[in-house]
């Protein structure tokens, strides 16, 4: 399931602390998917963000009811491993401070979540994920299809595309 494609800000190669890159694009990428960066989920727990010049995966192993390992793993061009000096720390380091501020803020809301005076709110259209999958756990509930497997341009019923980033 492919969730957003957010365009570069002008003058950022990809994501990093200075949105330079200091390895080699992706092979056969063109003028858009130098400027693209495509989140996809891959149920239950893998995440892709490929970027122009890399593709991270986020891999989560559940180990207990609030307790969740996340493996993250970088793969680059052979072009940028052929460099000589080449240093992948502009976009390890660039998702080593984002991931913990994010990790920070999931351990704060499932704190909250613990509280007996916690109330549940609305989904917000900004997390389209999250949405899809409570939709996708309410139509197995309900016994509905979740995914149909035989047609790739499936689109489960209630699901929503998220908003254009600015």
């Amino acid at each position: 399931m492919r969730l957003r494609t957010p365009d570069l800000r002008d003058g950022m190669a990809t994501m990093s602390l200075d949105g330079a890159s200091r390895g080699a694009p992706l092979r056969s990428l063109d003028e858009e998917g130098l400027r693209t960066v495509i989140y996809v989920n891959i149920f239950p727990n893998v995440l892709l963000s490929l970027h122009p010049d890399y593709v991270m995966t986020h891999r989560l192993l559940p180990l207990a009811a609030g307790r969740t390992q996340i493996e993250c793993t970088w793969a680059f061009a052979p072009e940028s491993l052929a460099q000589p000096g080449f240093d992948p720390g502009y976009a390890i380091d660039f998702w080593d401070i984002t991931n913990r501020q994010d990790w920070h803020a999931c351990e704060s809301v499932q704190r909250g979540l613990a509280s007996p005076h916690a109330v549940p709110g609305p989904l917000s259209p900004e997390e389209d994920a999250v949405y899809q999958f409570v939709s996708m756990v309410a139509r197995g509930y309900e016994g509905q299809p979740v995914w149909n497997p035989g047609r790739p341009d499936w689109t489960p019923a209630g699901t929503q595309q998220a908003p254009a980033l600015p």
